[in-house]
Order: C-alpha cells, then sequence, then structure tokens
C-alpha cells in the first residue's frame, strides 16, 4: 500500500484471544475536535468488541478452575452454548478466523465423535443441570460443511446431554455452498429453528473476489428456498467495506435483503487483520483496496437510513430484525457477556468467573480429551467489576446507556466518574445526555465499540489507578 493508506483503512491486530485493533498506549478517550464526528471522531478503531481483559491462569490450574465452576449451580440467567466447527471448504480473503481444511469423512466423523464425547464428560455437572439452556449456536468455520448425517447426530447429542429450555433458540451458521437439502432438513429435524448465512455481498464480481463461489443470484435464489419451508428463522450476515463494492453495491445489498424479506440481518463493518490474507492481498495491490473508514462511515449512515426507512427493528448496533421471529438470543447474550459454555476445538465462553478458550490444534484437542480432560488450553478470571462492564456493554449495544441506573445497582456515581468525557463526547456530538442516560448519536454508533472500551479504560484508571485492558472477542 501507498504510505498513508494503511492509516485511513481499519487495520488492527490479529489474536485470537483479543480483539484489540490498535495497541493501548496509542489509544485517548477524548474524541477529535474536527467538526466531522461521523468520519473523524477517532483515528482508528480501538477493538472488534469491547471488554475487560482478565488474569491468566496457569497452565496447572485450569482444568481445576473448570472443576470448580462445574461444581456449582451458577446464576440463575439467560445462558448459551457454543459449538465450534473448524473447517471450511475455502478460505476467504477477508476472513481472520480460518482455522482447518474441511475433509468429509473419517476426518470429519473423529471431530463429530470428539464433541460428542466432549458433551458427554460434563452431561452430569451441577452447573450444566442447575438452569436449562437459552441459546445453542453451532460457529464457525462452516458448520454447514458437515454431511446431513453428522449435523443431525450432534444436534441430537446437545438435546441429550444438555437442558434446553423449551423456547430455546438453536442456531445453525453456515454459508449456501453445499448447503443442499438433505442438509436443511438434517438440521430442522435437529431442532435448528434459525439459520445465519454469510453471504457478506449479493455481488457477484465482489463474492467472487473474495473467494466466495456462487453468484448472487444463486445465493439470492437458495435462501428463498430455505425461507419458504417456513421452518425456521432465516438471517444474514452482509458486510460493508469489501473491495470493488462501492455505495452502489452497499446499497443494492441491502436492499436485496429487504426485497428477499428474511428474518434478519447483520450488517457488519469489514476489519482487516495485519499480517492476513486481505491485509497482504491490498499491499501487493492484487486486490482493490477496501473502503478507508469514512467510506465504511457512510456505508454504515446508508444502511442505517435504508433500514429505518423500511421500519425494520433494531437489535443492536449491527443487527435487524423483520419480525418477531427473529429473537437474536444468542448474540444478545454473547454481546453483554453471559454464561456461555464453548465445545470443540477452538471455542471459547464465559463461565461463572472465568473466560475459557479451547485447544485449536485439532490433535492437541482430541489429546485432552482422550486424557479425559476439558480441553482447555487458556482460562483468564475475569477482572473486578467486570459484571458492571458487561452491563455496560450490553445497555450501549442498544445504542445507549443509564447510567444512573446502572451506578446505583454496582454502588458507583458514574455520572461523576466519566463527567469529563462525556462533556467533551457531548460536545463533539457523540452522545446526548439526559437525566442519567447516555444516547447514541449517529456518529456514536459508528464509533460505539470505541466509546464502550474507553469508559472501561477510563473506569479501570480512575478506580484502580492503572489502564485498562484490550476487549476479548464475541462468541
Amino acid at each position: 500500500m501507498e504510505d498513508g493508506t494503511k492509516d485511513r483503512l481499519n487495520i488492527g491486530m490479529s489474536d485470537h484471544y483479543t480483539s484489540e485493533m490498535t495497541a493501548r498506549d496509542q489509544r485517548h478517550f477524548f474524541a477529535n475536535e474536527n467538526g466531522d464526528p461521523l468520519h473523524a471522531a477517532f483515528d482508528k478503531k480501538r477493538v472488534v468488541h469491547p471488554g475487560a481483559m482478565g488474569r491468566p491462569l496457569a497452565p496447572e490450574r485450569i482444568n481445576e478452575a473448570w472443576a470448580k465452576v462445574m461444581a456449582k449451580e451458577g446464576k440463575k440467567e439467560k445462558r448459551a452454548a457454543y459449538f465450534h466447527i473448524p473447517f471450511c471448504e475455502t478460505h476467504c480473503l477477508f476472513c481472520g478466523f480460518y482455522l482447518n481444511p474441511f475433509k468429509a469423512g473419517e476426518e470429519e466423523n473423529r471431530y463429530v465423535d470428539y464433541v460428542i464425547q466432549e458433551l458427554e464428560m460434563v452431561a452430569d455437572a451441577r452447573f450444566i443441570n442447575a438452569h436449562p439452556f437459552h441459546a445453542v449456536y453451532l460457529g464457525g468455520g462452516t458448520p454447514t460443511a458437515l454431511s446431513a448425517g453428522n449435523l443431525l447426530r450432534l444436534l441430537r447429542a446437545i438435546k441429550k446431554y444438555l437442558p434446553l429450555a423449551n423456547d430455546c433458540e438453536v442456531t445453525v451458521e453456515g454459508r449456501i455452498h453445499h448447503f443442499s437439502d438433505d442438509k436443511v432438513c438434517a438440521c430442522i429435524e435437529g431442532g435448528v429453528n434459525r439459520f445465519s448465512i454469510g453471504v457478506q455481498s449479493f455481488d457477484t464480481h465482489v463474492r467472487r473476489k473474495m473467494g466466495r463461489i456462487e453468484t448472487g443470484e444463486e445465493v439470492a435464489e437458495r435462501l428463498r428456498c430455505i425461507d419458504s419451508l417456513d421452518q425456521t428463522a432465516t438471517i444474514i450476515d452482509l458486510i460493508y467495506g469489501l473491495p470493488y463494492q462501492t455505495m452502489e453495491i452497499w446499497e443494492d445489498d441491502v436492499k436485496r435483503y429487504i426485497e428477499l424479506g428474511l428474518d434478519g440481518v447483520d450488517l457488519y463493518q469489514l476489519n482487516i487483520f495485519k499480517v492476513g490474507r486481505l491485509e497482504k492481498a491490498a499491499r501487493k495491490k492484487l486486490v482493490a483496496l477496501p473502503a478507508d473508514i469514512k467510506m465504511q462511515a457512510d456505508m454504515f449512515a446508508k444502511a442505517v437510513e435504508i433500514m429505518k426507512h423500511a421500519r425494520y427493528r433494531r437489535l443492536s448496533m449491527s443487527h435487524w430484525g423483520k419480525t418477531t421471529r427473529e429473537r437474536n438470543i444468542y448474540n444478545t447474550l454473547a454481546l453483554s457477556g453471559k454464561v456461555c459454555v464453548p465445545f470443540g476445538s477452538g471455542a471459547g465462553g464465559w463461565v461463572d468467573e472465568y473466560l475459557f478458550f479451547q485447544d485449536r490444534s485439532l490433535d492437541s484437542y482430541y489429546q485432552r480429551i482422550d486424557e479425559g480432560n476439558k480441553p482447555i488450553a487458556m482460562a483468564m478470571k475475569q477482572p473486578e467489576n467486570n459484571d458492571l462492564f458487561k452491563t455496560l456493554i450490553g445497555q450501549m449495544e442498544q445504542g445507549h446507556c443509564h447510567l444512573k441506573g446502572l451506578g446505583g445497582s454496582y454502588g458507583f456515581k458514574l455520572e461523576e466518574i466519566f463527567l469529563p468525557i462525556l462533556e467533551q463526547w457531548e460536545k463533539v456530538g457523540l452522545i446526548k445526555m439526559n437525566d442519567g442516560w447516555i444516547d447514541l448519536t449517529l456518529a456514536g454508533e459508528f464509533w460505539q465499540v470505541n466509546l464502550c472500551q474507553a469508559l472501561i479504560d477510563y473506569f479501570t484508571m480512575v478506580i484502580s489507578g492503572h489502564p485498562g485492558s484490550p476487549g476479548m472477542f464475541a462468541l
């Protein structure tokens, strides 16, 4: 890339254990005062998802911590389970989460066997059985790459070994490629009531450049077919800021979704990771440059305009629903840091006071299960006041935060603590303050993760005298 070009792009560091985009020593609490908060309130995005990093446990203490948690009942609150399927048939250019190439047959069967063993290991635990699970999410990777038989037996095992709430949201994530009728039917038979399909763009040229296989019209037709079954909520992901994606193409992507009449959509900002495939390709001029932050801000604003005009319900900063069939339970729980029990190689989740990350190496994952252990590679004890941080993040995802009420719940005068940065943010046009409430403006919505992370970092600095830590990936 030309000198200075990368500074205008949404490029951050790549780390599967942290969502940091901008190093802490390069971040600041106050916004730029330049009269253009939407495009330039901050120089860069700080994190993919805001949060506070806890204290890593010594490896020899991880199994002890897991056993300690499983012996408890835990809080009575909505909880989720996440199953990671770490295989993909192709490696999309923009993706930072690719782990293993998909191989049908023996390897696929072996992996599902081991995930079911992992389920069996915890099936009788007090923590697992004390309260029902309200959301189950099969993510990846590409869960729909699994065969119909393996999808069905994994889903049946989940129903067998986990106490699912009667209205549990069961989601299978995937892509249209090779998501055949027999796989769709197997999912429905196994209790799936929500499909989350990664479309990213309906424009065939953009799709092919990013490594997607089907044309935009083939994707639309397949979505119509799945939706016509009327058995599940059908949700898609769209990304703004991709190479070759003009504003006109992005508008068409959003409007195409509306025309299809699907139940929900996630409108995601493109994140580019240093030394990732997309960053390398752009630097070598093998693909067109992705949209810079200014263009991404305009794309965000245009999408909000279109969705509001169509009278869609906004469920979070990125997610919209057409009907009440789309509940978005898993994402809501994950973004607010609720209990999420991880299963599978590369999975992660919050359980009680710990954040657990499972082994990303398949061989090591298998070995740990053979030894009778939960295959956890890394664990972190949540920091002090993390429940406050998670509640704050969950509220800000809705576009507002009741600081007065939140502070009262946790014993802090948050309006006083945050006063210097809140006054400055309101002055530049990121927020509006009203009787103890923060309401985000359109610009504040675009920079919401920066605002959340700044609040967490600032609180930590004021209360403990130490700077905050990078956020963690949502799961």
